[in-house]
């Protein structure tokens, strides 16, 4: 005799209910981390697609020279693809949703799109500058304004200039939700900078403290640490102060490459590996001035969550280390651009 097994129905149907349970449960998760990977993914292009634009109408020497941001929309056209734009007074016609959430998730204000008069009204600048929305190929929408005072820089010497042209609010995701700022709307400033402190081959800016903590609690700053939440960043904040001046923290690799640069042993050129503390050292005379010697420098390398590998320059020595993001003590950066 054959016995044949076989589920039951209720077996069948208790197996369907389980597992439409723990549907339920991770699929809303699946979808907000594949949503936060695309609007990231997507920042990253714009970023890109912004910062050769501007290069290219600097090289032609045609980002400055405008009185307002409508004369300057009519230059930038040339350079990006732009299918739309709407002048201040609609501003709803080209940028996509009605109003953009701020702040924290249980504590979210809402700003109308209208009352986007002026870069002042996006606060990451202090201009008066009228702002325009449009409509690029790709379907992002912008508002933007520009500043009159942008300068030019010369592509070939060093001027030094490090001055925002360009103010702008993203959107990378249409009129679809959230329509929140750090989400999938960001803030940006696009700005001209040529070397102002050349370090071999390398351009570095000048460095700065990094003691100024930045809230990475609001969804607005989250682009600058995804990995750590804490309202006092201080490791965060010196990676967008990085990003506000077009230009970057740097990798361990480059710290270990201005490390090189600085430094001779013995009379002769060192070479200082990316994760090597080296000693008995002299600093090149013409490089007495360009660091503040005896603090850590932050890289963009992360450790852990919570934790970022630094290196020390003294005046005979060099250490890397990995310290906290949320301490600012003797803590400084040094921006690397092109």
């Amino acid at each position: 005799m054959i016995i044949k097994n076989a589920f039951t129905l209720a077996e069948v149907l208790i197996t369907l209910a389980v597992i439409g349970i723990v549907a339920a449960l991770t699929l809303p998760g699946l979808i907000q981390n594949h949503n936060e990977k695309a609007w990231s993914t997507a920042k990253d292009l714009w970023e890109k697609k912004l910062t050769e634009t501007v290069r290219r109408m600097n090289v032609d020497g045609v980002m400055t020279g405008h009185d307002s941001t409508e004369d300057f929309m009519n230059t930038f056209k040339n350079y990006m693809k732009v299918i739309k734009t709407c002048d201040n007074s609609e501003l709803n016609k080209c940028y996509s949703p009605e109003f953009v959430l701020t702040g924290k998730k249980d504590n979210l204000e809402k700003k109308y799109i209208e009352d986007f008069k002026t870069a002042g009204d996006l606060e990451i600048t202090d201009w008066n500058t009228n702002t325009i929305s449009f409509v690029v190929a790709d379907g992002t929408t912008v508002i933007m304004a520009y500043n009159p005072k942008c300068p030019y820089a010369d592509p070939v010497e060093d001027t030094g200039s490090q001055v925002s042209c360009i103010s702008m609010m993203i959107d990378v995701n249409g009129k679809k939700s959230p329509n929140r700022v750090g989400k999938d709307i960001f803030l940006s400033n696009a700005s001209i900078s040529t070397c102002d402190n050349p370090i071999g081959d390398m351009c570095w800016s000048t460095d700065f403290a990094a003691n100024t903590p930045l809230d990475t609690t609001l969804d607005e700053n989250k682009q600058y640490d995804e990995n750590y939440a804490s309202t006092t960043n201080y490791w965060a904040w010196a990676k967008k102060k990085c990003q506000d001046m077009n230009m970057s923290l740097p990798t361990m690799r480059q710290l270990a490459q201005l490390a090189s640069e600085i430094y001779i042993e013995d009379g002769n050129q060192v070479i200082i590996a990316d994760d090597e503390d080296k000693s008995g050292l002299t600093l090149k005379p013409q490089y007495l001035n360009s660091l503040t010697y005896d603090k850590y420098y932050f890289s963009i390398d992360e450790e852990s969550t919570n934790f970022a590998f630094v290196r020390s320059f003294s005046s005979s020595s060099t250490t890397i280390y990995s310290y906290g993001k949320y301490v600012g003590t003797f803590r400084r950066a040094i921006c690397i651009g092109n």
